[in-house]
């Protein structure tokens, strides 16, 4: 018997939805093998994120009268000086292990992309391990592909926000203290 015999839904979220999100982002932090932040930070964060525009995240929900979430992806907005026009990039694609396999996260690939073009967006990029092979599987087949380039990272103290984005920039500093100590 499938998990999802059951209709599902596949939307929009809002700043009032971030609380949905902290468990859903925490496990794939686990996942990652990475210690997820704090609940009360992240949530804080994903508010910051959904009010100040510069993210969409989207969810899968069973039902449309029930409350399991069992997944999500972050759509961020940025813009392309080669192209000088928009993009987004998409991150945090999680989906509970029970809801694997069964067209949910094509489901969310799919709002995300459309909500990316809809928004003007030229391009839509992410990033995959080597070692998720289902993942890259799902973007071949959505026409993503490999760009030959590398994602190189440095931690750094320095919050990366812009100067009309100081509650962010608050917020990072006091998350990267927090998980520091």
């Amino acid at each position: 018997m499938a998990y999802f015999e059951t209709e599902f839904v596949v939307r929009l979220v809002g700043p009032e939805d971030a609380p949905i999100l902290v468990p859903l982002i925490q496990a794939l932090a686990t996942e990652e093998g990475v210690t997820p932040p704090d609940s009360a930070d992240l949530e804080a964060l994903l508010v910051a994120l959904l009010t100040t525009g510069f993210s969409d995240f989207v969810v899968a929900e069973r039902g449309p009268n029930e409350d399991e979430v069992v997944g999500c992806i972050q759509i961020n907005y940025r813009l392309s000086t080669w192209a000088a026009a928009p993009y987004a990039y998409l991150e945090d694609f999680y989906l509970a292990p029970q809801a694997r396999g069964q067209g949910i996260g094509t489901k969310l690939l799919d709002y995300a992309c459309q909500r990316a073009e809809a928004k003007g967006c030229t391009s839509i990029q992410l990033d995959v391990r080597e070692a998720n092979k289902g993942a890259a599987r799902l973007y071949a087949r959505y026409g993503f592909k490999v760009t030959g380039s590398t994602i190189w990272k440095r931690t750094v103290q320095a919050a990366c926000a812009t100067e009309h984005d100081e509650d962010i920039n608050d917020l990072v500093q006091h998350l990267r203290g927090a998980n520091e100590a």
